[in-house]
């Protein structure tokens, strides 16, 4: 059973420059935007084309300002960042990205550039700051201002591997076999690594999918299921526990489509809807 909502958006945060919000269940009609687009998948994969092309799978893109373009969610979360292509960090990922065509796909998923728990974090708290901070990292490497030091290579594999594989798949022996270590010893140096227990990161991943799955249509009791939760009443224990909000406090909080301007002078934003070869200004802001 699903509850309905579609599409299934968070609050809409705009900054100076830059907007950002977390996206599901939907099927735009032709758009195009007067800003610079990323979208980045949460947990698999979104459908993806421009007019005049076909269909094509992406695990993140970079997207030309005023491209004319639809998106399939594809049962699954994006985090959608709009950026003033005059900006200078949009110039630098203009350079490099975009010098050859109007969109971008890159080899990366969100988890190269944040952890699960900052992304939950931003994702469940309606607290602007943790959504911008998130933004301003992925930005930040994207344009090469912020140099990601590698972590342990095969720790960064194994928590790519967490992030992207069903809860129900991931076990300890499952990640251990992917990093070719001994579980005990795959335990202590992730430990060592990320300042985390593997125990609580595994858990961090099953809340974020179950969170997911509420966005894409599951009921709570269904998405706790899936998850792999016993039940809802454990999947709110857990997830009151590990960030401070319960399942049912998400969605009061998401269930009305809400935008916040955190600047005296924020991004200006148009989207244009086209229909049947007619263009018309959907939403307009800044």
């Amino acid at each position: 059973m699903k509850h309905g909502k579609s599409p299934y958006t968070s609050t809409f945060y705009m900054w100076n420059g830059v907007a950002a919000f977390f996206y599901s269940s939907h099927l735009t009609s032709f758009h195009s935007h007067n800003t610079m687009q990323l979208v980045l998948d949460t947990q698999t994969d979104f459908r993806f084309k421009v007019k005049g092309s076909n269909w094509k799978t992406y695990k993140s893109l970079i997207i030309k300002e005023n491209v004319i373009h639809q998106l399939d969610t594809n049962d699954s979360v994006q985090l959608i960042i709009y950026l003033d292509a005059e900006t200078r960090i949009a110039q630098a990922i203009k350079s490099k990205y975009l010098t050859e065509g109007e969109i971008y796909p890159l080899d990366l998923n969100i988890y190269h550039f944040v952890n699960s728990n900052n992304l939950q974090q931003a994702l469940l708290n309606a607290e602007p700051s943790l959504l911008e901070n998130l933004v301003n990292r992925i930005l930040g490497s994207l344009s090469l201002e912020i140099k990601n030091v590698p972590d342990d290579e095969r720790i960064l594999k194994i928590e790519q591997a967490i992030s992207t594989t069903h809860p129900e798949k991931t076990t300890i022996k499952f990640l251990a076999d992917k990093a070719c270590l001994s579980e005990s010893r795959l335990r202590s140096l992730f430990k060592d690594v990320t300042g985390v227990s593997l125990y609580r990161y595994i858990l961090w991943n099953k809340i974020r999918y179950a969170t997911n799955q509420i966005m894409t249509g599951y009921t709570v009791n269904d998405a706790a299921i899936d998850a792999g939760f016993t039940d809802s009443s454990h999947f709110h224990k857990m997830m009151v526990k590990m960030f401070g909000v319960s399942p049912s406090k998400f969605l009061k909080d998401n269930k009305e489509d809400n935008m916040v301007l955190c600047d005296q002078s924020p991004l200006h934003f148009e989207t244009r809807v086209y229909n049947k070869g007619r263009r018309t200004i959907h939403f307009k802001s800044g």
